[in-house]
């Protein structure tokens, strides 16, 4: 069982197959599958009172910086990564070659691995624009 199972719900469908091994009464099974139900919805309700309680701290330094701002910290790396993948590299090498210079070979971008994140993120905002314009969200 990985992580992702156990936060998706995994737990309590390897749980659930063991007590269908166990337990003989239906009954039984239905109470104890219902308990690990009700553990999970409580584990979920605490990972959202997590979640609140980390956006709304007002921790400082460093880790408090990072805290509340790695999503833009993110948006600014892809947009300094597209800027010169399509614009700045491109200009150094024209004035490189204007004025003779040797020109050496400036580094790229794995775009493909990029493009999508970025997309992702201009996704996610829009999504966001549209809560905002609609009213579902503040």
């Amino acid at each position: 069982m990985g992580l992702m199972d156990i936060f998706t719900g995994g737990t309590v469908k390897a749980v659930g197959k063991i007590i269908d091994e166990v337990y003989t009464s239906e009954e039984e099974k239905e109470n104890i599958k219902l308990e690990l139900a009700k553990i999970e919805a409580k584990l979920k309700e605490k990972q959202l009172d997590i979640n609140l309680s980390d956006s709304r701290s007002k921790a400082v330094g460093l880790s408090g910086f990072m805290q509340r701002a790695w999503r833009p910290l993110i948006g600014m790396s892809c947009a300094l990564a597209i800027f010169w993948e399509f614009v700045l590299s491109k200009f150094i090498l024209f004035f490189l070659g204007v004025f003779h210079y040797e020109v050496i070979n400036l580094p790229q971008l794995d775009l493909g691995t990029l493009m999508p994140l970025v997309l992702a993120l201009l996704g996610m905002s829009g999504i966001r624009s549209f809560e905002l314009v609609k009213g579902v969200r503040k």
